[in-house]
């Protein structure tokens, strides 16, 4: 069997911790069978959403390359160490793709993107019942 990296394990853990809140609001999401560069696609009603996923270890990220076409930008800050990863404390962020270049790389600066239901209805709609 192939062994798993530490970057594909965090990268990995990110994008599952988004499709879980995000199913949370109302929101399905799923990786694209293939990795054409968007790490998942989100789906809310009529509504759908190419979302590129960065996580981090250390409260710091990379944004995409400018020409990286996506809608929203989840940002991932995980909380433990190693393998030990305490996900209620780990932190997300969603950026729409236009205030990106803008955004800080400091997860500690992205307070206004954290993700709530209001950022949740912003970028993806409200849930139809």
């Amino acid at each position: 069997m192939n062994g798993i990296t530490d970057k594909i394990m965090t990268g990995t853990v990110g994008e599952l911790l988004v499709q879980i809140r995000l199913l949370q609001f109302g929101v399905q999401a799923a990786p694209p069978i293939k990795d054409s560069g968007n790490d998942l696609i989100a789906v809310c009603g009529h509504e759908f959403r190419a979302v590129s996923v960065r996580t981090t270890t250390t409260g710091r990220y990379n944004k995409p390359d400018s020409c990286r076409k996506y809608h929203v930008l989840a940002v991932v800050s995980l909380v433990g160490q190693d393998r030990d990863v305490h996900l209620d404390q780990s932190r997300i962020f969603l950026i729409p793709q236009s205030e990106v270049a803008s955004a800080s790389t400091d997860c500690a600066s992205l307070g206004a993107f954290e993700f709530s239901p209001q950022q949740v209805e912003a970028l993806f709609g409200s849930v139809s019942s």
